[in-house]
This record gives structure tokens, C-alpha cells and sequence, in this order.
């Protein structure tokens, strides 16, 4: 879902007039939910207190805000750009997230404009914090990004800021915004008992195997595990001891060394179309040459799968 399509022009106040954060919260929560000022200021404090919401400074002169509310059947957006920068206390106590670091080669803006985004979903907060937020903290953090927000006068101004209407937060997540990081990894010279006992205690569906310093190289899935127990079956069913037959292997033995890998950087579009292309169900994630996750087929899918359950469920009530 492109940002165009979660702001409606009235939701775009540009100029916005208000003496301070939560006056600017109370207005857009005002364009997006068209609640009285009253019950948009409940919500603006609520959101301040962190009561119903987070608040993120993502960039000296931008702050993205999350809240919920079931007046809504789907997520929607408000954006206004404030001539003046706010002045509230306590914004940065609730700011849930960091500045980035200055960039020195970076000029100043010309002029005081300071920037508010909210976020409203009808749903779980998590959907907006898990696969919105990541990227508009990427975006907001490029400066040529945020200048020509900053500079627009007006909502047609903001409107030709293309490369934030056609933004989808949604599908710009990175595998770096989702890949859980490993927990386990094995050596190569781990017995396979030890192994596959690990990846059964912990339901793993594949260990890493490294080097001394934690080099990548190779992996072990349920499949070589079970592979070699069907090895084992196989000694044992014709009368044989499979202890005597062979000495245990190791982790080297088993595992798979050539890999295809991804990097963190990649999209996850793009590490769905390798699985889809190469014809696998994980993918090991590296850094710097070394395993920091494993993106399956089912988290992709979990991710990139648009939430609708929500709509279905409002429309069979109606």
C-alpha cells in the first residue's frame, strides 16, 4: 500500500498550524479519523503519553507517530509540515527511537519547517511497528528525502513529491527488517548426534557451521539430519551395527557447502523471487562473511502476504 493511497488531500495540512507537538497530533488525527477536536486532542495526549501509540523522531526535523483506533476500516495517513519547529516537553522521553548520527557533510536547512507523519491502523500496532516503520526510518534519514518535504508550501507541493506518495513501506521491507538473528551454530567438528540433538531440542530447521572466528561455512538442514538417520536405518535393517559399520560423522561431513546466501541489503521481494527461482525453502543471510540469520518461505510469506482478515471481518458484519 503506497503512502498516496493512505493520505487523503484533506489529510495533508500544509502549512500546519500548531504551537507544538501535540497541537499538530490533534490535527492530524482530526484530518485522518474526523473525530471532534475534543476527542482529537484525547487521542494526541493519549498518543504523547504513550498510552495508545509511539512516537519515533527518525531525523532532526521529522516525527513519525503510531497509533490504533477502530474507527477505522483500514490504515491511513497524515502528513503536515510545520513552518516553525515544534516546541513540546517531553517529546524526546517519548520518541521510542534515536536520532541518526549528523552527517557532517551535511548543509542546514534554510528554514524552521518541521515534519509529522501518523500512522492510524484499525488493527494491531505490531503491523504498523514490524512492517511500516523500518522503511520510513530509511527514508527519513536521507536528506533528499526530507528537503522537499520540509520546503513544500502547500498540499500540491507535497503531492509532487513523488518518491514519497509512491512509497510502499510495506514492500520496501529489507531481509534485515525481518530475519530473526541465529542463535545456534555448530563446528565442524560437532558429532552428528550432537547436532541433530540441538536441532531437536531447539526446533531448528538448519545450523550453521563456522570457522574459529565464526566464518560461514556451510549448513546443516533437517533434511542431510535426516538423511543420515535414514543411513543409519538402512545399516541397522540388514543386520548391521551402524556404530561398528562406520565411526560417526562429524558436522563437515554432512553439511551443504555450497550455498546460495543473501545479504541483509537485499529486498525481500527480490530474496522471494530467489526462492522462488532457485527452487529452496531457506535462505542463510550473511554479513560481513559471516551467518547472522536464515529467511524461510514461511516468514517471507508471513511478511509480504497483505493483512486483510480485518476487512473480511468487517464486511461480513455489515
Amino acid at each position: 500500500m503506497k503512502i498516496v493511497e493512505m493520505l487523503r488531500r484533506g489529510a495533508i495540512l500544509v502549512p500546519l498550524d500548531a504551537p507544538d507537538l501535540e497541537g499538530a497530533l490533534t490535527r492530524a488525527f482530526r484530518a485522518v479519523t474526523r473525530v471532534s477536536d475534543e476527542a482529537a486532542k484525547k487521542l494526541a495526549t493519549e498518543l504523547l503519553g504513550g498510552v495508545s501509540g509511539e512516537i519515533h523522531r527518525v531525523h532532526e526535523r521529522v516525527v513519525v507517530a503510531l497509533a490504533e483506533s477502530d474507527g477505522l476500516e483500514e490504515i491511513s495517513a497524515a502528513i503536515g509540515v510545520s513552518p516553525a519547529r515544534f516546541t513540546a516537553e517531553g517529546i524526546e522521553a517519548a520518541s521510542a527511537a534515536s536520532l541518526p548520527e549528523a552527517d557532517g557533510d551535511a548543509s542546514p536547512h534554510e528554514n524552521g519547517s518541521e515534519i509529522v507523519f501518523l500512522l492510524v491502523t484499525p488493527r494491531s500496532l505490531d503491523s504498523l511497528r514490524d512492517r511500516l516503520l523500518p522503511t520510513l526510518k530509511r527514508f527519513f534519514r536521507d536528506e533528499a528525502n526530507v528537503t522537499p518535504l520540509l520546503d513544500a508550501r502547500s498540499a500540491d507541493a507535497v503531492l509532487r513529491v513523488s518518491q514519497f506518495m509512491e512509497l510502499d513501506p510495506h514492500r520496501s521491507l529489507l531481509v534485515e527488517d525481518v530475519v530473526e538473528p541465529i542463535q545456534y551454530r555448530v563446528y565442524p567438528d560437532t558429532p552428528y548426534s550432537e547436532v541433530v540433538d540441538l536441532m531437536v531440542r531447539r526446533g531448528l530447521q538448519a545450523v550453521p557451521v563456522v570457522g574459529e572466528n565464526y566464518e560461514f561455512l556451510g549448513v546443516i538442514t533437517t533434511g542431510e539430519a535426516m538423511n543420515e538417520l535414514v543411513s543409519q536405518a538402512r545399516v541397522e535393517s540388514v543386520g548391521g551395527s551402524y556404530a561398528t559399520a562406520r565411526t560417526e560423522p562429524t558436522a563437515r561431513e554432512i553439511m551443504t557447502r555450497a550455498v546460495m546466501c543473501i545479504s541483509e541489503e537485499q529486498s525481500l521481494i527480490e530474496a522471494a523471487s530467489i526462492m522462488v527461482n532457485r527452487d529452496v525453502e531457506q535462505l542463510p543471510v550473511i554479513r560481513d562473511g559471516e551467518m547472522v540469520g536464515l529467511l524461510t518461505r514461511g516468514e517471507v510469506l508471513r511478511w509480504l502476504f497483505p493483512d486483510t482478515s480485518f476487512k473480511r471481518e468487517r464486511k461480513r458484519r455489515r
